[in-house]
């Protein structure tokens, strides 16, 4: 039997991407939002199940209001995790899982809380790639050792995405096409079956 986490990773790819087209379309909103490369912390070498267990032992919880994550290779984030020193804390770091073949990659940012400022927080103001990254690096220095788990930060250049980094210097459409993603996912984001949105164009024309 599946894991709840993995339950409700698949629920978010199902429908998000229909309330990312809604809002879109009604207010230029967004729930699916891009995984950049300046936000990338380490690879752990262990399960996503042994990533989330160390998260929560040192405060993390898992955000399950955050917007559906997608790196531009059209990996789909397996978890989104936030801590605040307060739940009405001005401002919180944000992680974000992606499984990969070699393990759990995480990337984090810095941004307002989404629960004392959801408007601040919606328009990314005061967003700091740079300073998530740093405190992300300092809780896996102090938490993985304690949970046996192995971590490296693999050089840009090595990570499986860097030609596709490289040609997102020249153009986003570019390197999206390249990869396929829009067409590896043509099912809401998982490859299963077609989602809501698609079903929806399908039967209107």
């Amino acid at each position: 039997m599946g894991r709840p986490a993995d339950a409700y990773n698949a629920f978010r790819r199902r429908i998000f991407p229909a309330f990312h087209g809604i809002l879109d379309v009604l207010i230029g909103g967004y729930a699916l939002s891009d995984t950049p490369p300046e936000e990338y912390v380490g690879t752990l070498r262990c399960s996503e199940p042994e990533v989330e267990a160390m998260l929560s032992s040192v405060g993390f919880t898992r955000n399950v209001v955050a917007s559906l994550k997608v790196r531009v290779d059209g990996n789909v984030s397996d978890g989104s995790w936030v801590y605040r020193e307060s739940l009405l804390a001005d401002h919180q770091l944000h992680a974000i899982l992606h499984r990969t073949e070699d393990g759990v990659e995480t990337y984090a940012h810095w941004e307002y809380s989404s629960i004392r400022h959801p408007y601040r927080h919606y328009l990314a103001r005061e967003y700091d790639a740079e300073k998530g990254v740093r405190l992300m690096r300092s809780v896996l220095e102090g938490a993985t050792e304690s949970h046996g788990i192995a971590w490296t930060t693999v050089p840009r250049h090595q990570r499986h995405t860097w030609y596709i980094d490289l040609l997102r210097t020249v153009s986003d459409g570019v390197a999206l096409r390249v990869v396929g993603v829009r067409d590896r996912f043509t099912g809401g984001l998982t490859e299963e079956s077609p989602g809501i949105v698609q079903r929806a164009k399908s039967a209107l024309r």
